[in-house]
């Protein structure tokens, strides 16, 4: 889809449709009630007649104009209450989201896209990159794989309203590389465990190290072996495909007084719970188990090609997890690179354990055993305890400092990707106590969340750290609006926006 920015107002443009939002509780916006003007009256009466809330978020109501305007179709949207006269990123978001929707609903080939209902200055610039990465997330379909495409796609998307400075521009920029590197994390995480191995993952970070100045090392058996890496090479020794540890590292020309930032994923390109085998039900969808990696990758990407002044570090943990004879067992001792020993009691709770070297890998400093990270944040899709815990939509988050967990929930407020925070229990710790190791790899039998967070920061060095089990909110059963059935690509904008105030805040 082409992407258009114009200063004009939405009327004054040709589309096939024009997407005006409506605010809940308030008067018909001026942009709204000039269309109305020029329907005659019409556009106001019909959408009243359609809908007691028009302005309830994700109400559309679509007018036909019948030839008497400029565009043959005008979408009024819900796009919920202004908090104190301001609507909120995520809003807008959504908003563009079903404008895109109504658009491919109405086989409208092209879509104008109002912001003008933003305040001028700092909002409507905000609204701007919440539009387009709505516009632009909503257009995503799973590519590459069906021999024919029925479904219908938008060819233009033209956001109307929008500031002519530099700033606007910027915001835009950023906006529309956001929305191509989550697409990107989808696309891996859609893509068949077949097609998607920890090979094909470790040569894809490869090419986005070339094309946007990363360096980039990946880590074969071999070299696992020599670090002593125990906890990945067990897991991925059950598949033919052989595990890989992966590390991208950006670099500024002109860094910020602040350390390198430390990102973590764990990418199990398959899950079958090795020995301690998935039903076929919970097996079907296990492709998506490297989505926290994908993540990683993606937002790799896009600092790559926004380039913030601070260094960033990211690691991708990426083995399958198969049964086979030479597969690692339930009570078998595995050791991680940091030294400590694990006693497997469930091989289905493998995504911690590739975690466990990734994370000692990079608090360590990684490849040179450089300056450690300031910070460390991990994304996994760890536990389904989360969904019991927090539902479909939430994120947990848990780690050892507070002021990181603090802002991680900021930022996914802002990015539309809300997390909740879970409490690292201390005295829950004696429930992976182990007659044959230092820990086992799973809990008492409660509180999986938690136990799977407790034994993460076992391999974290005592940095700050975070946690996000994603486990919930990787891939969607049904869309949502931007977001369509299946990969998600959630954490990419969480982790550039965190990046991103580091940077700044030096």
């Amino acid at each position: 889809m082409e992407l258009k920015r114009v200063a004009n107002a939405v009327g004054t443009i040709r589309a096939d449709m024009i997407a005006v939002p409506i605010v809940a509780g308030g008067p018909a916006g001026r942009e709204l009630g000039e269309l109305d003007a020029a329907s005659g009256g019409k556009l106001l009466r019909e959408i009243r007649r359609r809908t007691s809330e028009p302005g309830k978020q994700g109400t559309v109501t679509v007018y036909q104009t019948h030839g008497d305007m400029r565009a043959d179709l005008i979408a009024g949207i819900g796009i919920g209450r202004a908090d104190a006269g301001r609507i909120e990123a995520e809003a807008w978001r959504r908003f563009a989201g079903q404008a895109i929707e109504a658009a491919r609903g109405a086989r409208a080939k092209s879509v104008a896209i109002s912001v003008a209902a933003a305040d001028a200055g700092a909002a409507a610039t905000s609204a701007l990159g919440a539009v387009i990465e709505g516009a632009l997330l909503a257009d995503y379909q799973i590519e590459g794989w069906k021999t024919s495409r029925a479904t219908f796609r938008v060819e233009t998307c033209i956001v109307a309203g929008v500031p002519a400075t530099r700033e606007a521009a910027r915001v835009a920029k950023r906006a529309e590389t956001l929305a191509t590197s989550t697409r990107f994390a989808r696309d891996l995480i859609n893509g068949p465990a077949e097609h998607v191995t920890p090979d094909h993952l470790g040569r894809t970070a490869k090419r986005i190290g070339r094309e946007n100045g990363l360096t980039v090392h990946v880590y074969g058996p071999e070299e696992m072996k020599r670090l002593k890496m125990g906890a990945i090479l067990a897991v991925g020794r059950g598949s033919r495909n052989e595990p890989r540890l992966i590390e991208l590292v950006y670099r500024p020309r002109r860094a910020s007084g602040a350390g390198p930032v430390a990102l973590v994923g764990k990418g199990i390109t398959f899950d079958s719970g090795g020995l301690s085998l998935k039903p076929p039900a919970s097996m079907e969808i296990q492709k998506r188990d490297m989505a926290g990696g994908a993540a990683v990758l993606g937002a790799m990407q896009a600092i790559g090609a926004l380039k913030p002044d601070i260094e960033v570090r990211g690691y991708v943990a990426s083995a399958e997890n198969m049964p086979d004879g030479r597969a690692y067992r339930p009570g078998d001792v595995l050791r991680a690179f940091t030294g400590k020993t694990i006693e497997v009691l469930n091989t289905d709770a493998e995504g911690r354990l590739v975690l466990a070297d990734a994370l000692g890998w990079a608090a360590a400093g990684g490849f040179g055993r450089r300056v450690k990270p300031r910070w460390m944040v991990d994304l996994a899709t760890l536990t389904g305890a989360v969904t019991t815990a927090l539902g479909r939509s939430i994120a947990g988050v848990m780690g050892s400092d507070a002021d990181l967990v603090r802002r991680l929930i900021e930022i996914g407020r802002e990015t539309g990707e809300p997390m909740w925070e879970l409490p690292l229990v201390d005295e829950y710790v004696s429930g992976m106590d182990s007659t044959i190791a230092d820990l086992k790899n799973v809990g008492d039998g409660t509180a999986g969340t938690i136990y799977g967070g407790l034994f993460l920061r076992e391999f974290t060095g005592g940095l700050p750290w975070a946690h996000l089990d994603i486990a919930a909110v990787a891939y969607a059963d049904k869309a949502r609006p931007y977001v369509p059935r299946g990969a998600v690509g959630w954490g990419v904008r969480t982790l550039v926006a965190l990046v991103e105030r580091a940077a700044r805040e030096g």
